[in-house]
């Protein structure tokens, strides 16, 4: 394949994951706004989105399996064509059961299709030197491509006569920008069938989980990142807390929105891996500083009374919580390689991390929705409100800071690496950490190998 029809390929590939999963996520951004669209109430969305978890964490597993026994390209179209559908599904509030319906089919679609196969079909397109440059440049293009999806979508929803009304366009937008690049991915990216054979692959087998459930690193690692997504899955609450609590507009909203969920995952990352190499050295050492800062955060939240007069306070303690947050996903992976872990191992203890560390989603949503409550419907805040919030994700820091300090210790110690020969069962072939099973919320995949 020629430079220029790879580069092509990389973009327009690149270009989906700025797409494909907007409304499953939409959440982030409009919180309120798209649970009145659906006509539920936030905590019914939130027991919907943590079914959605629940589904997505099987399909991180699953996904590997198809990307190996199917072509990435087609895949990836499919995946694209039936978002597409569930978006424009959606978008037609079918009730309840309909949301449910569709959130596990994004689930099916965009982890169990797209992920794995958008992973698989990167790799190809370079030899094993240039994969952290692919990777590197697939996150910055998705990064660039959600942010300037995402100020657009905030125009939609601010020129709308109600936001709800607003979001339902959005989806309907994102519905037909998946239709487009299936069509362009269908037409513009090519992959040879001898390339697809010799691309690394992505099933992570029993076997390896078992090895892996006896590395403590699998442990150390994926409860120290699940600590860290437990920050992630709550930021998309601090919606409610800035239109309820300070007063901040709905048009607004989107825009902050957009800001700390989709400015930060392009700027943030970057950073955080310069100061982890540069400042801390250690990444674990960086991590846990993150923790301090965003434990530090949600207590400033805990203190902070809720008026409108401390708008720009509150605003700097989120965009303090973001940096936090998204600079610490974009390395938080690079600890499997930095502690030594065998690079047979690697793949197993990626999945079975994984597993773990992306748990929250699976019932945080709900828990989170129930603490906020949902004041435009009548709910007040339940079992402590923000309070409670706050203080879990205080605990969370807590848990973190002790999980990376362990870390630390370790890697410290002679002789505390498991050995490669403790892999018998696993496959022998050598899998980049970016092949894992990782959510793609994190996209860690890509910048911690």
């Amino acid at each position: 394949m020629s430079t220029s029809r790879r580069t092509v390929a990389f973009l327009v590939l690149s270009l989906t994951g700025g797409v494909v999963f907007q409304v499953a996520y939409i959440r982030f951004v409009y919180l309120g706004d798209t649970a009145r669209a659906l006509d539920i109430s936030i905590q019914e969305y939130g027991n919907v989105t943590s079914v959605f978890g629940a589904v997505a964490v099987v399909m991180y597993f699953v996904g590997g399996w198809f990307a190996d026994r199917f072509s990435p390209k087609r895949l990836i179209v499919v995946a694209l064509v039936g978002t597409g559908a569930v978006d424009l599904y959606l978008a037609t509030v079918p009730g309840v059961a309909g949301i449910v319906v569709a959130h596990v089919l994004f689930a099916v679609f965009g982890m169990g299709l797209y992920w794995s196969a958008l992973v698989k079909s990167i790799g190809m397109l370079g030899s094993p030197d240039q994969q952290g440059r692919l990777f590197g440049f697939l996150e910055g293009t998705r990064g660039l491509a959600s942010t300037v999806v995402g100020f657009v979508g905030s125009a939609v929803v601010a020129a709308a006569v109600v936001a709800s009304d607003g979001v339902l366009t959005l989806m309907r937008l994102f519905g037909v920008l998946c239709f487009v690049f299936a069509v362009l991915v269908a037409v513009l990216v090519r992959q040879d069938e001898a390339e697809r054979q010799a691309a690394a692959r992505q099933t992570v087998t029993l076997g390896e989980l078992l090895s892996a459930a006896r590395n403590r690193y699998t442990w150390l690692i994926g409860g120290t990142i699940m600590a860290m997504y437990c920050f992630y899955t709550l930021l998309g609450y601090l919606t409610p807390l800035l239109q309820n609590g300070f007063g901040v507009a709905a048009a607004a909203v989107g825009v902050i929105g957009v800001i700390r969920t989709y400015v930060f995952q392009f700027v943030a990352g970057p950073v955080g891996g310069i100061l982890a190499d540069k400042a801390t050295r250690s990444t674990p050492r960086y991590i846990r500083l993150m923790f301090v800062v965003a434990g530090a955060a949600a207590l400033a939240f805990l203190l902070l009374p809720h008026r409108p007069a401390l708008i720009g306070v509150a605003f700097a303690i989120t965009i303090v919580l973001c940096f936090a947050v998204f600079s610490a996903r974009g390395v938080y992976w690079a600890t499997v390689g930095e502690v030594g872990v065998p690079a047979v191992q690697r793949g197993g203890v990626i999945g079975l991390a994984s597993g773990l560390a992306y748990l929250p989603d699976a019932f945080l949503p709900s828990v989170g929705a129930w603490w906020v409550g949902d004041p435009a419907n009548g709910v007040a805040e339940q079992g402590g409100g923000f309070t409670a919030l706050f203080a879990f994700l205080i605990g969370a820091a807590v848990v973190g800071f002790v999980l990376t300090t362990l870390t630390l210790r370790q890697s410290r110690r002679p002789g505390t690496l498991p050995s490669a020969s403790t892999a018998s069962t696993a496959s022998t072939t050598e899998r980049p950490s970016w092949t894992s099973a990782t959510s793609p919320s994190t996209s860690s995949r890509s910048t911690g190998a």
